[in-house]
């Protein structure tokens, strides 16, 4: 029997998605109220670092239990790990609105949409900390009736093996992941070209503002069709038998260029082979991390067969499946 392991590191991974969510809707948060005038006054620095780091403290802190929990009962499965990371950060936005830890209340009406955003962001979150973590083998409590004896234990916390075929799993997990990289590329240039040409204006907010805004943006407008494009390059490289990271970026960066190429063929020269550069560069970045977070999976048995007849279960280079016998009728 297996539990995912207890790992400060993997914790740490597991932070950067609710890192990014808290950091994302804050930026939107101070914008809002900036633009407001009974709400201009900006709190200070010292508020806004206290505010986001004990939100993301109380995420860590309610994650980890969670995982705690999982263990008491032997739950080690991805589906079970994100399910709990949703609902434990369900809870934490919870208890900020209910307790005033929230910076800026949400508007009237918008208290559970406004949730749904950290709330996929924690299963993410917890994903990634079972993915990260590990798992860990336990010795199985032998039954009363059975002595306990040292080999039996030790028989019961060796690994198996397995030398079968395996084939690339369809994680959706995995997929989500991979379909947010456009939104993180495209937040990270804006970022990027503001902080080097200083294009944010005289009021240093927007340069938070605009990559948040960009990033909310994006991950609206491409979730669906990066989801569906990462998809169609896994079962295309599972079709091809290829299951390696850099033939998943291969095909990734093919099938996302293809997909640029028929959609945009009246734009300018110039622009098609820029939008093309970016969506090879996504793709061949999409179909890598897929592969890095699907894992393998053993291939499937064929279908059982269902037969009436038992002379007809010839096997197909049998030679009576090419012959046929010859009666010679008077």
């Amino acid at each position: 029997m297996y539990v995912v392991k207890n790992s400060e590191r993997a914790l740490l991974v597991a932070l950067i998605p609710l890192a990014v969510v808290h950091a994302v809707l804050l930026a939107m948060a101070l914008l809002g109220a900036y633009a407001l005038p009974s709400q201009a006054t900006m709190p200070p620095p010292d508020k806004i670092l206290i505010h986001y780091t004990g939100r993301l403290a109380l995420d860590g802190a309610l994650l980890f239990a969670g995982h705690l929990a999982l263990r008491q009962f032997n739950i080690c499965s991805r589906t079970a790990y994100a399910l709990m990371g949703g609902a434990m950060a369900a809870t934490s936005y919870l208890l900020a609105m209910r307790n005033g830890l929230l910076m800026f209340a949400p508007l009237a009406g918008s208290e559970i949409t406004a949730g749904l955003l950290p709330t996929a962001a924690g299963a993410l979150a917890s994903f990634l900390y079972g993915q990260f973590a590990g798992l860990l083998a336990i010795a199985v409590a032998p039954e009363a009736a059975m002595p306990a004896t040292a080999a039996a234990i030790a028989s019961a916390a060796a690994p198996r093996v397995f030398d079968g075929p395996v084939r690339v799993r369809t994680s959706i997990g995995a997929v989500i992941i991979a379909a947010t990289i456009p939104a993180v590329l495209s937040a990270m240039l804006v970022f990027t070209f503001m902080a080097l040409f200083g294009t944010a204006g005289p009021d240093p907010i927007f340069t938070a503002v605009l990559p948040a805004q960009t990033f909310l943006t994006v991950l609206i407008a491409t979730i669906v069709p990066s989801s569906v494009l990462v998809l169609a390059a896994h079962h295309i490289a599972r079709a091809l038998g290829r299951g390696r990271g850099g033939e998943y970026a291969a095909i990734g960066s093919l099938v996302v260029g293809a997909c640029v190429v028929l959609l945009t063929p009246l734009l300018p020269i110039p622009l098609m082979f820029l939008f093309l550069a970016m969506a090879v560069v996504n793709g061949a970045i999409m179909g890598a991390l897929y592969r890095r977070f699907a894992g393998i999976e053993p291939v499937p048995l064929p279908e059982v067969v269902i037969a009436t007849d038992p002379e007809a279960l010839v096997g197909a280079d049998h030679p009576s499946r090419r012959q046929h016998s010859v009666i010679i009728s008077s």
